[in-house]
């Protein structure tokens, strides 16, 4: 039965998420929940099964704490879960991200709550994913300012576009804060705001990983609602100048 650590996280754009692990031989694997509650400890148990050691860091964006508690608390394997005072969407994957990268951790796992995958997942995504790297299944090349003219290329591949959702990364980018200056009207689009910035400003390399996952069809999924969104925000980071790595970027 594992031990779960509850921390009540006070939110702003700058804060820092502590994380009291130590970075061992366990992969972490980082997830959100808000609405899928239910499917928690589904999530927990196929992370319990995988071939590799691991444990889960989850950040809550739902009111219903009990439940994600009792979730964590009855888990096979380390579960520590953060409750945002706000739900600020899959973005607050990436503070628990930023807090292991200065912890020292090299490799962290990301994955959504909507995606059913096997016992080598972990493994397999780790192993697609070489230093200042980011490897995701759900992974395209988008051709020009159009979001959905896209290919998806053989896995090892190089791409221009990674869902973090079933994502393996050096998560040396997470620390870098000009990472969490998302324009605020597009908060929810970090899949895109992530593949841009990990290119243009962090220099890294983003791949197609060899690892099946499955989403989960149901009416909660957010991606076919922000269709318009994406397009308008792809189109609006293809048209920036490529910036200065040094840049600041200063968008609200």
């Amino acid at each position: 039965m594992a031990r779960a650590l509850y921390v009540m996280a006070t939110w702003d754009r700058a804060q820092r998420v502590p994380v009291p692990i130590a970075c061992d031989d366990r992969v972490p694997v980082v997830f959100c929940t808000w609405q899928r509650l239910e499917r928690i400890s589904h999530i927990l148990e196929m992370l319990a099964e995988q071939d590799v050691p691991v444990q889960a860091l989850i950040w809550n964006n739902s009111s219903h704490r009990k439940l994600v508690e009792k979730a964590a608390y009855d888990a096979e394997i380390p579960v520590q879960v953060w409750h945002s005072p706000r739900n600020i969407g899959s973005f607050g994957r990436f503070y628990l991200v930023r807090a292991l990268a200065e912890s020292g951790c090299r490799r962290v796992i990301i994955i959504d709550d909507d995606e059913d995958f096997g016992p080598d997942t972990v493994r397999e995504l780790l192993a697609g994913c070489p230093p200042r790297s980011l490897s995701a299944w759900f992974a395209h090349t988008i051709s020009g300012q159009d979001f959905w003219r896209r290919t998806v290329p053989a896995p090892g591949e190089p791409v221009n576009y990674v869902g973090p959702g079933g994502m393996a990364a050096d998560p040396a980018i997470f620390a870098d804060p000009r990472l969490f200056s998302c324009p605020r009207r597009f908060w929810f689009l970090d899949d895109l705001w992530l593949s841009w910035y990990a290119v243009h400003f962090a220099g890294y390399t983003l791949l197609r990983s060899a690892a099946r996952i499955e989403f989960v069809e149901d009416s909660l999924n957010q991606f076919p609602r922000l269709q318009w969104l994406r397009q308008r925000f792809w189109r609006y980071l293809s048209r920036q100048a490529v910036p200065s790595r040094r840049c600041q970027p200063e968008w609200e």
